[in-house]
């Protein structure tokens, strides 16, 4: 998505609009889909994540545009709040975030280091999360400064250093010891799994083998498990957005992100009648029916077909028949006054949970928010 840049976007706002110009987002948005960022929404979410585990430092994952919040401003934001720690995945988001914090902040690259980006990584200030001991020589060759972190794979099988090489790790490294070391939980939202405790067990014997290292276990889902996964360092990330598993009482997240759509055209069908490409809907009685400009194109995900909703006047409109590429249809019957041309709809927010709206399209909160797409204002 397009953003407001750093030097124009007036971090203390409530809001601010995804959009590059202000003057063509006002005009944007009433033909098209917009999604508002409330920054102190994310503020907020950081500051009750963070009270989880007072003695450990609350860092920020801001990789893929922030979740499609914004990469930039939210990294700002959340600077000024005190974070002092971010992840990303690749380096040029790591440029992003830098350009946004200034010098201070370390910022970690979860994807590791190749020599073809070490240049960047010099420039930039980034310090790689190495997965492979191939990564290790990479940057112990390059004496670049920043500091870097070890990740362990202790069950997830995705990317990480083997625990059958623990011990010929801690060999390599002794002469310019990480400063942190971590790994990443498999089912961390899943709060009875019996992975959770057999990969904590397994990252106690790396925490052992790196005495007087800090330690990172938790993304936002481990920090619900409790102090013995808090470690010195925290990871949230969809949790800073208002997404995520459902969080633990004492605190309350909020969707930092709104998308509304306007209504192009209110009509009415009669029993029998089939709504959108491959007719997957028929009426079975007679409906009032509106069009709304959203649509995949947009990041909306197709898979929301037939099972999404949106919400208008507090009211579920369901969509009814396939997402299209720039329309969805939905069902307004049960509004008490009908509804006009420009009114807007919400899918995700306040009303229209990001959770629930996920679960309607089959998939995750982690998805729809960043596959959001740059023709929304």
């Amino acid at each position: 998505m397009t953003r407001t840049s750093p030097s124009s976007a007036t971090w203390t706002n409530n809001t601010v609009l995804q959009n590059t110009d202000a003057a063509l987002g006002a005009a944007r948005s009433d033909a098209g889909p917009v999604a508002e960022i409330s920054l102190p929404t994310i503020v907020s979410n950081y500051r009750a994540l963070k009270s989880l585990a007072p003695s450990a430092e609350c860092s920020a994952v801001v990789k893929a545009n922030a979740y499609g919040h914004g990469a930039a401003q939210v990294s700002a934001t959340l600077f000024e709040a005190g974070c002092r720690t971010f992840f990303v995945a690749y380096p040029h988001e790591g440029e992003t975030v830098r350009n946004a914090v200034g010098p201070e902040p370390t910022i970690y690259v979860f994807n590791g280091v190749h020599s073809d980006a070490l240049d960047q990584f010099a420039a930039c200030r980034l310090s790689p999360v190495c997965n492979r001991m191939e990564e290790i020589e990479t940057w112990l060759r390059s004496e670049l400064a920043p500091p870097y972190a070890l990740h362990f794979d202790t069950g997830i099988n995705r990317l990480g250093l083997r625990l059958t090489d623990l011990q010929k790790t801690v060999e390599a490294v002794s002469a310019r010891p990480p400063a942190l070391v971590m790994s990443h939980l498999a089912c961390a939202d899943k709060p009875d799994a019996e992975e959770n405790q057999a990969q904590l067990d397994r990252f106690q014997e790396v925490r052992k083998a790196f005495p007087g290292i800090r330690a990172s276990f938790c993304s936002t889902g481990g920090i619900y498990l409790g102090a013995n996964f808090h470690f010195d360092l925290m990871r949230p990330g969809i949790g800073l957005y208002g997404g995520g598993p459902a969080y633990p009482s004492g605190i309350r997240l909020k969707p930092a992100l709104t998308l509304t759509a306007p209504i192009l055209s209110v009509f009415d069908i009669k029993a029998g009648d089939t709504v959108g490409y491959g007719a997957t809907f028929k009426a079975k009685t007679d409906m009032t029916v509106a069009t709304v400009s959203l649509g995949y194109a947009d990041g909306y995900l197709r898979s929301a077909s037939n099972f999404g909703f949106g919400i208008l006047n507090n009211t579920p409109c369901p969509i009814l028949g396939r997402v299209s590429m720039d329309l969805i249809t939905i069902d307004v019957s049960d509004l008490v006054d009908r509804p006009k041309q420009g009114e807007r709809v919400e899918f995700i927010g306040p009303k229209a949970g990001l959770e629930i709206q996920a679960e309607a399209a089959g998939t995750i909160g982690y998805e729809l928010t960043s596959r959001l797409g740059g023709r929304i204002s």
